[in-house]
């Protein structure tokens, strides 16, 4: 079925993604013929199923134009083709987010950024289970519009001696710092989460492991230079990661017991490292 019968099909969802990204116009086209019913208000079912918001079908189609638009930019920027889906997440995300991510002193001993946060973001990441939830969540995504899905877990190394010699309140300010500064290597479409302690899970939608390999070298380097201003550690913080790719054959507590396996593996080696599942 080469156009669906509704309004905009062919100039708003074909045209655009025909040629660069047949793999998302075909999942676009698996969601109509699943539920024909929804052809009734089309771009309003689209951006429901992508990204689980509601709206008029007026609004969706303006919103939709602008996602289009932003897929654009985003694989202009990266230098490759993401999925739709990825896309119109990263474009309601930005719309939400317009606060500066990278600010805050931590030689200075401070009330714990932790206990008193105005950054929602921050607040969501150490929600218990958040974790688990938002993994179960994009693998059944992944499975299901058949997207690549990888994942980052780390630590903080020798965390402890960074309590030690800081205090807890300068050890939350420092968790607070790693935080922001992964937060803005990664895209705005990927998830950050608190698995317990100073270790973090990173879920990476349309995101393949050789890609997730380099974003976590990208992001032991930046925690590295960006840290050298804390007192007593002119070197940088340094952390171990461990990348993995999501198969369908998954579950989710299983493929993170490998993952976190291959990072408690991987500090026995050598810390500062990044390894691969």
């Amino acid at each position: 079925m080469s156009e669906l019968p509704f309004s905009g099909f062919s100039e708003l969802i074909e045209k655009p993604l025909i040629k660069k990204d047949i793999h998302s116009l075909n999942a676009i086209k698996r969601i109509f013929l699943d539920e024909p019913s929804t052809i009734n208000n089309p771009f309003s079912t689209l951006i429901n199923k992508l990204t689980g918001k509601d709206l008029a079908n007026g609004d969706a189609i303006t919103h939709w134009k602008k996602i289009i638009d932003n897929k654009r930019w985003l694989e202009q920027r990266i230098g490759r083709v993401i999925s739709i889906q990825a896309a119109a997440i990263d474009y309601f995300s930005s719309q939400i987010s317009t606060t500066p991510i990278l600010s805050i002193p931590v030689a200075s001993p401070a009330k714990p950024v932790l206990q008193k946060s105005n950054e929602e973001w921050i607040d969501r990441i150490y929600t218990p289970g958040y974790h688990l939830e938002k993994l179960k969540e994009e693998m059944m995504r992944a499975k299901r519009y058949k997207n690549a899905l990888a994942t980052i877990f780390l630590d903080i190394d020798n965390f402890k001696a960074v309590n030690t010699a800081l205090g807890n309140s300068g050890g939350d300010q420092v968790l607070t710092l790693v935080v922001k500064i992964i937060k803005k290597t990664i895209r705005t479409v990927d998830i950050i989460t608190r698995y317990s302690g100073d270790r973090f899970l990173l879920i990476l939608p349309n995101t393949n492991k050789r890609e997730a390999q380099e974003l976590a070298e990208r992001i032991r380097e930046n925690v590295a230079q960006r840290t050298k201003t804390i007192s007593n550690y002119s070197s940088g913080i340094s952390i171990t990661l461990s990348v993995g790719q999501c198969s369908k054959d998954d579950s989710s507590m299983d493929y993170l017991k490998r993952l976190v396996n291959t990072l408690d593996d991987g500090k026995r080696k050598k810390r500062n490292s990044v390894y691969v599942m």
